[in-house]
């Protein structure tokens, strides 16, 4: 294997105290195929806050047992940085011929405590730099461009080397991908990537170069200008080490406070250009900062970067680069609770849905229980039920729907929670056995629980192998692209009947003995939590408290400015609607639009880096709720996913509100 490469030394952790008491040995043996360029790299976990002068230092131990510095200091200077941190020194020839003639290389220092020691291999025989194309092509939103570079431009290219894509006017949701020119696949080892700052790099390996040097490669993706393609060899680069660590979640009041962390590991000086570019998240450029700064050989900054003025109150994206190199790139809040995105609620709302609640409430449940003797307990049996709703439009059968329910045994009333799921939890076509969540007995045993399966996703979407055993048989959606579905009709557009499914769910709930619909709770994620909006808002039951994560469908007219689904699926349905029309549309299923109706006590999350219900569509529904008793929580590194602590915020907050009434306790 040529191409670069990073090797375990230890696994183990160590700590060395303020008093420089504490090291490491690492066996001159594996460090035997080291080459000068290689860099030993410490993963710092904890950096000690009493030490004079935390820093991490090598020696190496002699033939004869002596413990002897290297001719040149050799360190990381650790102070005013924050854990984690990546310490990587630079390994010179003179220094590896000291550790091959003695016994150790010695890890040690003062003030901190790592957990792994790695080293990092380069060869320097790989080709050298050249540029194979430049130019300008544009990649916009809708895929519609590209830029082949042809085989024989790869004759000399060799497995280890970067094949550099540089770009510019990059906006929302940029996306890079490399094709095969034959049959448009993706190329080999080269995945769609998200993009951001000056360039992006794939290493070749040698799958890849064997396609390169037959076919060439196309390069697409969207939202941005490619303007040269590079073969670059690692050795030739000489890059600093860069860190950009979270600070107060990255939700600030007026100004944003970011810190650039830099590290010079080599022995000669280098210049530091500090660049920041800050965007709204609807793709427009606010600021560009910049800054140069000398960094001495081993030296390390830290950069604290602002803006000269308070920014609005909104999402922005912040790309940091040190030398072009990217440090990183990252959503954060301005003052988010000041963001306006006003209803925008047509004038027959409320008869809108007043309308779709009236024919469900004229069609009787039907509900048909089929108890799963595997999941079932003596605190809870768990059942299949299956139901009937509103049909896709204002005549035509039923729908049926199905969900899984959880009664305890006890004789009791029990507090009532729905689950609504998200876009079938992940399933899709050839991503098979992607099985629909069925809880157990015991799971929650003193809640009465319902896990709804809107119409045509999860428990509908299955082969009776890839869901709970139910003696039920195949079932098939219909419905194709659930967004896509009568897109542009009002009176049969799936959301319409898949809002009344999650308040079907709840009329059923309340025929069953166990359930205290007084203590009635709904939560759920991305699809989910648009779901759950939709229950408390439409169901004309007074919930007692609702959690909605990383909720879907908020803020349609912003959402399409913000990244590229659904907005694609819309725009290919959109047909001969304007924008205003297609706007008006969606503003039945807006979830600003629902919240706005919505008084009960709310917790809510979001994900700051949530390029799929990207933050400004979360802040939508929660700024506009009528409740008093709200809590929302930002998670500054997720995505479209909620914390691993969810789960406990929101059965607490539940179980407050159960607590604050009743007085008892639910565990």
């Amino acid at each position: 294997m040529l191409f670069a490469s990073e090797t375990t030394l230890r696994s183990e952790a160590f700590t060395c105290t303020d008093d420089w008491s504490g090291y490491v040995t690492i066996s001159k043996d594996l460090l035997a195929t080291a080459s000068a360029g290689d860099t030993l790299n410490i993963y710092v976990s904890d950096i000690s806050t009493t030490a004079t002068y935390p820093q991490v230092y090598l020696q190496y131990v002699g033939a004869a047992w002596q413990w002897l510095d290297f001719q040149a200091s050799h360190t990381c200077n650790l102070s005013g940085l924050q854990a984690p941190y990546k310490a990587s020194i630079p390994l010179t020839q003179s220094m590896l011929d000291v550790i091959s003639s003695g016994l150790y290389l010695v890890v040690k220092g003062a003030g901190y405590t790592a957990d792994l020691v790695t080293l990092t291999h380069v060869p320097a025989n790989v080709g050298t730099t050249s540029s194979l194309w430049v130019g300008s092509v544009a990649m916009p939103s809708s895929w519609g461009a590209w830029q082949t570079i042809p085989a024989s431009s790869f004759a000399h290219a060799e497995v280890g080397q970067f094949l550099r894509m540089r770009f510019t006017d990059l906006t929302a949701n940029a996306q890079l991908q490399l094709k095969e020119t034959k049959g448009w696949t993706e190329l080999v080892d080269a995945p769609l990537m998200a993009i951001s700052g000056r360039y992006y790099d794939y290493t070749i390996t040698a799958d890849m170069l064997a396609q390169l040097q037959v076919n060439g490669v196309i390069i697409s993706g969207c939202n941005y200008t490619l303007t040269e393609v590079l073969l670059i060899n690692p050795a030739e680069q000489q890059s600093l080490t860069l860190s950009v660590p979270v600070v107060d979640k990255w939700v600030f009041s007026d100004r944003p406070s970011l810190t650039i962390h830099i590290t010079n590991p080599y022995r000669q000086a280098m210049s530091a250009y500090v660049e920041v570019e800050i965007m709204a998240d609807r793709a427009e450029l606010v600021t560009t900062i910049r800054d140069t700064v000398q960094l001495p050989a081993g030296a390390n900054r830290s950069i604290v970067v602002t803006t000269d003025h308070p920014l609005a109150p909104g999402f922005y994206k912040a790309t940091c680069m040190v030398n072009e190199d990217l440090a990183r790139a990252f959503f954060f809040a301005i003052n988010p609770f000041d963001i306006v995105s006003a209803p925008d609620k047509q004038p027959d709302f409320e008869t809108y849905w007043a309308t779709a609640k009236k024919q469900l409430d004229a069609i009787s449940i039907k509900a048909k229980l089929t108890e799963l003797p595997a999941k079932s307990t003596p605190a809870r049996k768990v059942y299949l039920v299956e139901m009937r709703s509103i049909p896709d439009g204002l005549s035509g059968r039923p729908v049926i729907i199905r969900g899984y329910y959880c009664e305890p045994q006890d004789g009791k009333k029990h507090p009532v929670i729905m689950h609504y799921l998200g876009y079938d939890s992940g399933y899709r076509p050839g991503n098979q056995d992607v099985k629909p969540y069925c809880p157990s007995g015991d799971d929650q045993p003193n809640y009465a629980e319902f896990y709804l399966s809107t119409r045509g996703q999860s428990i509908n979407n299955r082969a009776a192998n890839e869901r709970e055993a139910d003696g039920k048989g195949d079932l098939t959606n219909t419905y194709g692209d659930w967004f896509a579905f009568h897109f542009g009709d009002k009176d049969s557009y799936y959301y319409r009947g898949a809002y009344m499914d999650c308040v079907r769910a709840i009329q059923f709930m309340a025929t069953r003995p166990t359930s205290d619909m007084n203590n009635l709770y709904a939560e759920g994620q991305s699809q989910g939590g648009a779901f759950t909006y939709a229950a408390a808002a439409l169901s004309g039951y007074e919930f007692r408290a609702i959690a909605p994560g990383v909720a879907f469908m908020g803020d349609f007219p912003d959402y399409f400015r913000i990244v590229n689904w659904p907005a694609y699926v819309a725009r290919a349905n959109q047909g001969n609607m304007t924008d205003k029309q297609m706007y008006a549309f969606l503003s039945y299923y807006d979830t600003k639009n629902l919240a706005a109706t919505i008084s009960c006590p709310v917790i809510a999350c979001l994900g700051l880096q949530d390029d799929v219900c990207p933050p400004h569509t979360n802040i939508a529904p929660y700024n506009n709720l009528q409740s008093v008793d709200k809590i929302l929580l930002f998670n500054p590194e997720n995505g479209h996913q909620v914390s691993s602590t969810w789960y406990n915020d929101y059965t607490n907050f539940f179980e407050i509100k159960y607590n604050n009434t009743y007085g008892t306790v639910v565990k």
